[in-house]
């Protein structure tokens, strides 16, 4: 428990949140049925899922598999991004980004490699391919249980998302300069077999809660008995702050909704679909895609352009997905070299440029 509130404590994103909702109550006070519970158990259920996961290293035994087959440093990067873009489908693009990040910057500092376009690149790739399934973010997650979507409704909207970020992605990794890799011996990571097939289990009744064919607050319980069956220290990794981070967006978005002059406002800015996708692109530079897509739920029924705007919003500024943030505290913890305003100054650049790119196809789709 005390790992758990020291974790918390420690959490900026999740205090700036709790600020910004403080400053919301001057408009108002909070409805209980604008708290959307399904989100949050499921939420919490797919992060114990990934934890799980994660605690079995299987990303980290493919990602060195397939930088072992890499020939130059080129390869490498290719070879970590589509990981990235696959791995966060299922684990989520916070997952992706915590475990490749640092191991594409401890083989960058064994190699001598620049890390500022290939981190780039991991967490863009990050943030498209979490796009394609219900679980691969958090906003997915809200937009399926708000406005109760079906399976097929949703990758119907998700599919040529996916399409796009691929043709989009493989032409950018060509402009990583091939190098040389020289081949280090590793410590080998061995799978359990009965654990994995355990969490693969739980992996699917999640999916299942999720799309509301199993209660969602008995997965949560399967959940946390899988934990105690395989790891129950598994419990202690899971992303509360991001919970009640979410919790705090809900209760802010609540009190917005009562100021008659920002329902005003956002009335006007949904009437159409181009007004919903070029709103949510937008306002999610500021304010990130998360709370984005959760304040204008409120005001339209235009699913198909709210997905969209929100997760070609996730790309842009750092503070457009809360990823992005989370890949620049592992950046700066990591680089040893302290290239961090380089970072920056790239990432913005090349997520600029896609983010104008990826917007005008987008309206193609909406």
């Amino acid at each position: 428990m005390k790992i758990i509130i020291n974790r918390i404590y420690h959490d900026k994103i999740f205090w700036i949140t709790f600020g910004f909702t403080l400053f919301s109550f001057l408009l108002g006070f909070p409805r209980l049925n604008d708290i959307n519970w399904h989100t949050i158990f499921s939420l919490f259920a797919l992060m114990t899922c990934v934890q799980l996961l994660n605690s079995l290293q299987l990303l980290d035994k493919l990602s060195r598999l397939l930088v072992a087959r890499s020939s130059n440093s080129r390869q490498t990067v290719q070879f970590l991004v589509m990981l990235s873009f696959t791995s966060s489908m299922l684990l989520t693009n916070d997952v992706a980004i915590l475990t490749l990040i640092p191991l594409f910057i401890s083989i960058a500092h064994e190699q001598h490699l620049k890390t500022a376009l290939p981190a780039t690149m991991i967490i863009i790739a990050a943030n498209l391919g979490s796009a394609f399934t219900p679980f691969g973010n958090p906003q997915n997650l809200f937009l399926i249980s708000n406005y109760h979507l079906k399976s097929g409704q949703f990758f119907r909207i998700s599919f040529p998302f996916m399409i796009i970020s691929i043709l989009l992605l493989i032409p950018l990794t060509w402009l990583i300069r091939p190098k040389v890799i020289k081949k280090i011996r590793r410590k080998s990571i061995t799978i359990k077999k009965i654990p994995l097939l355990i969490t693969g289990c739980l992996s699917l009744i999640v999916f299942l809660g999720i799309f509301n064919f199993i209660n969602i607050q008995l997965v949560s319980v399967i959940a946390i008995m899988s934990c105690f069956f395989i790891d129950k220290h598994v419990l202690k990794k899971v992303d509360y702050g991001l919970l009640l981070t979410f919790l705090c967006f809900f209760v802010m978005v609540s009190n917005f909704s009562n100021s008659a002059l920002i329902n005003h406002l956002l009335n006007q800015l949904t009437q159409t679909k181009p007004m919903v996708y070029i709103t949510s692109l937008l306002l999610s530079q500021f304010i990130s895609n998360v709370p984005t897509t959760i304040l204008l739920a409120h005001f339209t029924h235009t699913v198909k352009a709210l997905f969209w705007g929100v997760n070609v919003g996730g790309l842009g500024t750092l503070v457009a997905s809360l990823a992005n943030l989370l890949a620049l505290k592992q950046l700066i913890l990591l680089d040893e070299d302290n290239h961090i305003y380089q970072f920056i100054k790239i990432f913005t650049l090349v997520n600029v440029v896609l983010l104008i790119f990826l917007g005008i196809l987008g309206f193609i789709f909406i």
